[in-house]
């Protein structure tokens, strides 16, 4: 029986946009950025971003030292680096909205995602919906930049079960990556791989 629910927040919840995050970056002067940057796992120091390893000051600097042009790279806002990390994230759609609201009224709700803060700082009003916000939706929010680690490593989805107190099973995780999935099932959790087709609700309400 499943007691709990964590969705994943990227590619779940908001959609992603690689391109334009991508096509962000090269228009600051960035060309590097799409070696780095995945719809499901990232890379380099984009990765030790999201594992909170190092932090937004540092991940700009990172930023800018990848610009050829230094006197450019030396007075480059830093409002245009988190502009363009803000291109890969989309609003989320209010139908997700409303199954979350409807959801909670039964079920504790969590979020597990790789993420940053200036990620968070954007998606932040995309749940500004029905006089709530981000956090009214969940229990918790298991963030990797907090957590110091990321999905897929197992170690997170073990931290997470923990956390929740509930056995493993009887925890719905849903994600859009199968990597993910496949580390979530191998600590017991329930899974639902999300595609964009997919009918989320039935799927949800199908296990419940």
């Amino acid at each position: 029986m499943i007691k709990a629910i964590v969705f994943d927040l990227g590619g779940v919840l908001v959609p992603l946009n690689r391109e334009a995050c991508v096509d962000a970056f090269r228009a600051i002067g960035v060309d590097s950025f799409a070696n780095m940057l995945d719809k499901y796992v990232q890379g380099g120091f984009f990765l030790e971003y999201e594992k909170g390893l190092i932090d937004t000051c540092r991940f700009r600097e990172i930023i800018k030292e990848s610009i050829e042009d230094r006197e450019y790279a030396k007075n480059l806002d830093n409002s245009l680096i988190d502009n363009a990390m803000g291109a890969f994230l989309e609003p989320i759609a209010h139908y997700k909205l409303d199954l979350l609201i409807d959801l909670k009224k039964s079920y504790p709700l969590y979020m597990l995602s790789n993420t940053n803060p200036i990620a968070i700082e954007v998606v932040k009003p995309f749940f500004n919906y029905r006089n709530l916000g981000m956090g009214d939706y969940f229990n918790a929010l298991f963030l990797s930049y907090e957590m110091k680690m990321a999905k897929p490593d197992t170690d997170i989805f073990i931290k997470m079960v923990q956390e929740i107190g509930l056995p493993a099973n009887e925890i719905l995780f849903i994600d859009d990556a199968s990597v993910n999935i496949e580390s979530a099932k191998s600590v017991g959790l329930t899974t639902i791989l999300y595609t964009d087709d997919l009918d989320l609700k039935k799927e949800i309400y199908d296990l419940l």
